[in-house]
């Protein structure tokens, strides 16, 4: 299983691109059990375990060098771990990068809005970000 779930920034086409190497299929999915929410004075959000529910995307059969960048693109805040996601009424598992407890206290009580990241944030997102390759 090298399947990822992406929730934030990542299932914006313009960020995936600027990140990965390879060309993945993707579609919609559904994580139970987690909530999202903003991170305090940022763009982007997080997701940790809670009574919720997540929208994202799965991109499928991600390379190891892929998943390498995608570690450090993440950074020291995320652990990538395996979860259950819903698509399409059937079940898969796949990776999802999850807030480390130690970093609960980054976490912001708005709920993290994907539109209003498109409209607001991605530009900014975009100009901050100098890539790893």
């Amino acid at each position: 299983m090298k399947h990822l779930f992406t929730y934030g920034s990542l299932m914006f086409e313009d960020v995936w691109h600027r990140l990965v190497r390879g060309h993945y299929l993707s579609q919609k999915a559904t994580l139970q059990g987690y909530a999202r929410r903003a991170i305090k004075n940022d763009v982007y959000p997080v997701i940790f375990e809670a009574n919720e529910w997540v929208e994202g995307r799965v991109y499928y059969e991600i390379s190891d060098e892929d998943l390498v960048i995608l570690d450090t693109f993440e950074g020291e805040y995320y652990e990538r771990k395996e979860v259950e996601l819903l698509v399409e009424n059937r079940k898969i598992n796949a990776y999802a990068y999850v807030l480390k407890e130690a970093y609960y206290d980054l976490i912001d009580s708005k709920v993290w809005n994907d539109a209003l990241f498109a409209q607001e944030g991605i530009q900014s997102f975009l100009e901050g970000y100098k890539g790893f390759h």
